[in-house]
């Protein structure tokens, strides 16, 4: 039932008046009474009689379509349990809501798809003709795939992911396929369709509308579509015969759940691929630390090239450090040393040249231009920028000062210290007269860009297609990048960059990537030799040295002070590692479980089990409970 309480987590049995037993089939959607008012509920289990001498009447079957089967309610309360949460708060996430004139129409036919011609991408991985050979057979491989970063051939990430589906379908399984955003779901579409066919494949995301999203989920419940492409409720998706769940780019902060329990679309894919007996393909340009940890448990096969083949196929990396702007007339004008400006001028005689930048706007952040303080907002103390040329606000609360002024040294001149995207292609516009010039960044995203010499400046997950990928790629402000406040800052920018470097073409077509940066950086040195997987490794073992997910269990406890002591108080942790609590913020602290990962359950059983008792108890106060949390800092 639709209950927020933790400790009426639980089924709960009712009395089927004969009036409603035809239309009350497991799975369905129900109203029960429940304390005084009628609850929203589903229906998961029938039988002949109940432990209870007395029972309250089903009120009414909302729908008698079957949503929450078995292998639905099963999915949706393993992973509520894995993230100490409750059922009715997973499946509000997994279920879309019901669309009842959808589901009273006809649906269209399902037509069988296409099968692939040939495959060419992953045969040409080691062990990669194997995994489609065991696809086809029926076998549930799982395997971490880190595609070469770049535009073609065994770059082709979307190919390869088809090839593992085409392989899939022809065990007459079906496939569900994952990406981080919808903007990447379009694009998959297309070639999906182009493939399969345009009606054998289905779309399920948010952005597509209630009707269109239910008329999804209703062909994937009732067994017509075999294939769904999707955002990261798609991983729920209850397609029959699940042969493949297929993770894009998993180290996206797309795939993390803002609201409770914070299901990851990852661990949510390693949940059911366990429990249907599926494949599990987690595909990218780069890896996240927590596949990583996978491999090196050896629960997921690593399928990637050595880093010397993969220097021999992969768009060839360099690195420029920031040069002295006194001493290079280019890098004062430009912002960028000389050798990037003879980077662009001779990549743009072959094509369009990608520069990446990591903020939009006119300026990310606004510093007073005597004395360098970070300006900040007259009202709010928040930091002031610039999104558009002259017009400084608070990123905070958009308050616009008529006439800001420095409070340490009283002037009002401002200047900016790191330029976004705006600027930075208004600056480049004005180098190369006569050259087009594009922004693709916040409200500005475009999709494709002609194949002709032109600057794309885009923000990292913003970049156009290029068709024949772009002639070079040049990364600005990488150690900006890198010094982030966020513990996952290196491993983001490897993905950021290589997914960069993925849209460049190959070597044999003279494509080549530049970052500007500190060439002495792991990261940076990572892209370089194209050893990605050796740094991701030293990256999870500095996790593991710091008690740090995935190399250990965490839960994070945030709320009002009494609230988070009362939920420490419901339980003595013994055998649990507990820091804090401590302050992040007016009336906010936080606390931190841990635990070594092979005792994982057994803290979220006592997570769990102690938010039930606060729920029973009726403890006030706010408090939010995150297993496994992305970053320990709020968003």
């Amino acid at each position: 039932m639709d209950v927020p309480l933790a400790h009426l987590d639980r089924l709960f049995d009712y009395e089927i008046p004969e009036a409603l037993v035809a239309d009350a089939v497991v799975g369905a959607r129900v109203k029960v009474p429940f304390s005084g008012q009628l609850r929203d509920g589903w229906l998961i289990e029938l039988a002949d009689e109940s432990e209870l001498d007395s029972l309250a009447k089903l009120r009414k079957v909302v729908s008698p379509e079957p949503i929450a089967v078995p292998r639905v309610n099963e999915l949706i309360r393993a992973v509520a349990d894995h993230y100490a949460g409750t059922w009715w708060d997973v499946a509000r996430l997994a279920i879309p809501p019901r669309h009842a004139t959808t589901e009273k129409a006809p649906q269209r036919e399902w037509p069988a798809p296409k099968p692939l011609e040939s495959a060419t991408v992953l045969p040409s991985y080691p062990e990669g003709a194997t995994l489609l050979d065991a696809l086809r057979e029926g076998r549930s491989p799982r395997v971490m795939w880190q595609a070469a970063a770049v535009n073609d051939g065994p770059g082709d990430l979307l190919g390869g992911v088809i090839e593992a589906c085409d392989a899939t379908l022809a065990s007459g399984r079906s496939v569900v396929v994952v990406f981080p955003t919808v903007r990447e779901v379009n694009r998959a579409l297309t070639r999906f369709r182009a493939v399969f066919g345009h009606g054998a494949v289905a779309s399920l995301a948010a952005e597509l509308g209630r009707s269109a999203r239910y008329r999804a989920y209703l062909a994937a419940a009732r067994g017509e579509a075999r294939i769904i492409v999707g955002t990261r409720s798609a991983v729920f998706a209850p397609v029959h015969d699940l042969g493949l769940v297929v993770i894009v780019d998993d180290g996206h902060d797309g795939y993390a759940e803002p609201r409770a329990p914070h299901p990851h679309a990852r661990a949510v894919a390693i949940l059911r691929a366990s429990r249907e007996n599926a494949a599990l393909l987690i595909a990218g340009h780069a890896r996240s630390t927590d596949a990583q940890a996978l491999v090196e448990r050896g629960w997921l096969r690593e399928l990637a090239l050595s880093p010397g083949d993969s220097r021999r196929v992969s768009t060839p990396v360099r690195a420029v450090s920031e040069v002295d702007r006194d001493r290079d007339p280019t890098a004062a004008r430009l912002r960028i040393p000389s050798v990037a400006f003879r980077f662009l001028r001779d990549h743009l005689a072959k094509g369009p040249v990608l520069v990446q930048v990591p903020m939009v706007g006119f300026s990310a952040s606004l510093s007073c231009a005597r004395c360098g303080n970070l300006a900040r907002c007259p009202k709010c103390e928040g930091p002031m920028r610039e999104k558009t040329r002259g017009m400084p606000e608070c990123a905070l609360c958009g308050f616009r000062p008529s006439r800001w002024t420095c409070p340490h040294c009283h002037t009002s001149g401002l200047r900016t210290p790191l330029a976004g995207a705006a600027r930075t292609a208004e600056e480049l516009a004005r180098a190369f007269p006569g050259v087009l010039a594009v922004n693709s960044s916040a409200d500005r995203i475009r999709d494709e860009v002609p194949d002709q010499a032109a600057i794309v400046v885009a923000t990292p997950g913003a970049e156009p297609e290029a068709a024949g990928g772009y002639a070079g790629a040049l990364i600005l402000d990488a150690d900006v990048t890198l010094a982030r406040a966020d513990l996952r800052a290196a491993e983001e920018a490897v993905r950021r960059w290589s997914n960069a470097a993925a849209l460049a073409r190959g070597p044999r077509e003279g494509g080549s990537v530049l970052i500007v940066g500190t060439d002495t950086q792991p990261a940076i040195q990572a892209m370089v030799r194209s050893d990605l997987a050796g740094f991701v490794a030293r990256e999870l073992a500095d996790r593991a040295d710091a008690g740090l997910v995935p190399a250990t269990k965490l839960a994070r406890i945030v709320g009002e002070p009494d609230a988070v002591n009362d939920f420490l108080d419901n339980d003595d942790w013994e055998g649990i590692e507990i820091l804090g609590p401590t302050e992040v913020g007016p009336e906010r602290w936080a606390a931190l479980l841990r635990a070594p990962v092979d005792r994982g359950r057994e803290l979220t059983r006592r997570v769990k089990a102690a938010a039930a008792i606060r729920s029973a108890r009726k403890e006030r106060g706010m408090l939010s409970i995150t297993v496994d949390p992305e970053s320990l800092e709020d968003r």
